[in-house]
């Protein structure tokens, strides 16, 4: 009885320190792998400013900026800034969806719902819908951390690269665009030159607007007071931009694991997080996606497959075909060149690429099949080599190194949005009296 005993006892220390021995190795193994991660790659480790850069004219250090704030947000989830006052900001950039939407193509005019779940329906005046009207070309991206969008070069810090062709170069100028759109939120109401000064007409109508930009605005406003103008006069294209820049530039995330890792806490990543990332250098992803943001914001040939209505789409005498940068510079080399996105937040982001892969055999819907893309070489598209760029080949890589790389990609999502400017909840009322998106959760507090 006693040699049995003793012998099950030599069994499980036996057992016992295999087991310490298998640990032991684990974490000599992560602790060389994060060593090597260090030493080699430290300076591209950057973790995210605490704050975006912000311009003179629309800081934290200008007059009204708290009201600014607030009053960019009214404005965002308002359907005033719409020809027929159906469809806001917010309907294409829910805080529910983490201010995108999760589809490929956003539905704006006329559309029902949110997300996944909107649909078309006829506008006014309209006897029936085209394919793809209504529709937005190109899938849009969430307005998280646009503020911390690199400019061009020669450009000022907050002058970020704007929209997947590079068209705009501020959150400022960008905030413009979507009342010019017919598809997205103008519809037949004015033409797209008029449209902001429309807006701007309409929102002088609504005596709170007014209050709202007096506070918003309290500097430029001492000057209408002073040369005796209405007070209606602070409502005006500038204004406007500013207010909606204001409380989008407040959207910035933090506190993703990477950022965690980047500041030295070396149990912020995984195991496999931390392949991915050695991986993510070792393949030369960094080419494109550096930096704090994780991109260049540069434009590249990737040969992504083109679904959707193209640009300008089909309905607008459009061939199905989109062209990336060329439709804005004209440029031969800038065909099927698209901008470098962010790969922050990607997961909470998808679909992905400038279609969302919207009727492709490609897909792209999620990090898996954007890895996959990448490791075939690309080019769903089929369009010509010598357009495409230099790295654009295959990787070879196998199963379990594109699981580490989709976790390492996934440690780019903040945790939570940095500033305690903004109340991230949606509105249950805006000053134009109309209904406001329905109210979801967000994805992420502060």
């Amino acid at each position: 009885m006693k040699n049995h005993l003793w012998r099950l006892f030599l069994l499980m220390l036996v057992f016992s320190l295999a087991a310490g021995c298998s640990s032991d190795d684990v974490s000599d193994e992560e602790a060389a792998l994060t060593a090597t991660i260090r030493s080699t790659w430290g300076d591209k480790l950057v973790a995210l400013d605490a704050e975006p850069p912000y311009p003179p004219t629309n800081s934290p250090a200008s007059a009204g900026f708290d009201a600014r704030i607030d009053l960019g947000k009214a404005l965002f989830y308002d359907p005033v800034l719409s020809g027929d006052n159906d469809v806001s900001c917010a309907h294409c950039h829910h805080p529910g969806f983490a201010w995108g939407d999760g589809i490929a193509l956003s539905i704006g005019v006329g559309g029902v719902g949110l997300g996944p779940d909107r649909a078309r329906t006829l506008p006014p005046g309209e006897a029936e819908l085209e394919e793809w009207e209504f529709m937005t070309p190109r899938n849009s991206p969430s307005v998280l951390d646009t503020g911390r969008f690199a400019p061009a070069p020669g450009n000022d810090p907050w002058e970020g690269v704007m929209f997947w062709d590079g068209r705009e170069d501020s959150l400022e100028k960008q905030a413009r665009g979507p009342l010019r759109s017919r598809d997205e939120m103008k519809h037949d109401a004015y033409g797209a030159p008029a449209a902001v000064g429309m807006v701007c007409e309409e929102l002088k109508t609504i005596p709170e607007y007014i209050t709202m930009f007096k506070a918003a605005f309290p500097d430029e406003f001492a000057q209408i007071d002073a040369a005796g103008d209405p007070d209606s006069d602070i409502i005006d294209a500038g204004n406007y931009s500013r207010a909606v820049a204001a409380y989008e530039r407040e959207l910035y995330t933090a506190d993703s694991p990477f950022d965690r890792f980047a500041r030295g806490d070396d149990s912020a990543l995984s195991m496999s997080q931390k392949r991915g990332l050695k991986l993510f250098f070792d393949v030369g992803c960094d080419g494109c996606h550096s930096g704090a943001m994780f991109s260049d914001f540069g434009f590249y040939a990737l040969g992504v497959a083109q679904g959707g209505p193209g640009k300008p789409p089909i309905h607008e005498h459009g061939d199905g075909n989109d062209l990336g940068r060329y439709g804005n510079t004209t440029m031969d080399e800038d065909r099927y060149r698209f901008r470098a996105p962010s790969l922050r937040n990607l997961s909470l982001t998808a679909p992905y690429f400038h279609t969302g892969g919207t009727g492709t055999a490609g897909d792209y819907q999620t990090l898996r099949q954007v890895v996959e893309f990448f490791n075939r070489g690309g080019n769903d598209l089929a369009i010509e080599a010598s357009r495409l760029d230099d790295f654009m080949e295959p990787q070879g890589l196998g199963d379990t190194e594109m699981d580490d790389l989709v976790a390492f990609l996934e440690s780019l999502t903040g945790t939570r949005i940095g500033s305690s400017r903004i109340d991230v909840r949606v509105p249950t009322s805006v000053p134009s009296g109309l209904a406001p998106p329905a109210v979801l959760e967000p994805v992420l507090s502060n």
